[in-house]
């Protein structure tokens, strides 16, 4: 599909499931509301069709902005570690020699997609409505202002700016990015191209708060679980610490603009 100077591939085939998906979802919904209304389906559900929603919504205004086109900031973030005293090269290569270690962190990486259904299944279970709408609502606002960062300060990433080699999924990514600065928009593939801010660092700050009333059995690990994934981010080598270090403001602000909006709708004038 050619849109202006934008070619966009996308899969039909694809497109018909996720319209079948969300029409099945939406019937069991419905169904369900009607006949056989457990507040803790339901709001299962609402939250798994909000997320679900969502991602691919925000996947392609990530797309779309990098057809932007901003100058990278490559030097601009390696200055900040050089400030900060941290060479990521040295952290990679270590981990790369360390193949244990690399598994374990890679592993801990990847547990941020794990925790999104956890979230939604625990507080759905305890019936913690309010805050599980909450922490939707901070995803949905931290998403698209990471994404607005990314489109004017974007980075290729460390291992290009220190010339080392990426895994085969950076790599990848880096092919998109590259693809969606000629204006070719590919929404068939799901590659992450934000380099600044690190959203898996955002949401591991979210992942933390939301769990701060629990029980220490629960927060406590995962506490830990997500300050690790934090560090993970340096040894898989897609990230600048300066990265990490932007993370904490959208972080900040998201929780303030959330807080706004709660107290808003909880006392409307």
């Amino acid at each position: 599909m050619r849109f202006s100077s934008l070619s966009i591939l996308y899969s039909k085939k694809e497109i018909i499931f996720i319209l079948i998906f969300f029409s099945f979802l939406g019937l069991v919904y419905t169904f369900y509301h009607k006949f056989r209304p457990d507040m803790r389906i339901i709001s299962l559900v609402q939250s798994t069709s909000i997320l679900l929603a969502y991602c691919p919504l925000m996947l392609g205004f990530s797309y779309l902005g990098a057809t932007a086109n901003q100058p990278f900031v490559d030097s601009f973030l390696a200055s900040i570690d050089s400030f900060f005293a941290i060479y990521t090269p040295s952290i990679v290569f270590w981990f790369k020699n360390n193949e244990r270690w690399q598994t374990v962190f890679s592993f801990i990486y990847n547990t941020y997609g794990f925790q999104f259904p956890f979230i939604i299944i625990y507080f759905s279970y305890r019936r913690e409505i309010i805050p599980l709408q909450r922490f939707l609502m901070q995803f949905m606002i931290a998403t698209p202002m990471t994404i607005l960062l990314s489109i004017f300060y974007p980075a290729a990433g460390p291992y290009v700016w220190y010339g080392y080699t990426p895994s085969i999924e950076l790599a990848n990514a880096l092919k998109h990015l590259l693809q969606l600065r000629h204006y070719f928009v590919d929404i068939s593939t799901i590659d992450g191209i934000i380099t600044i801010p690190s959203f898996h660092s955002v949401m591991a700050l979210i992942f933390i708060y939301t769990f701060r009333h629990q029980r220490r059995i629960i927060f406590i690990p995962m506490l830990i679980l997500n300050i690790l994934m934090i560090f993970s981010c340096l040894p898989i080598g897609e990230h600048y610490f300066a990265d990490i270090l932007a993370a904490i403001p959208v972080f900040l602000l998201t929780l303030g603009i959330e807080s706004f909006i709660f107290k808003a709708v909880k006392n409307p004038k």
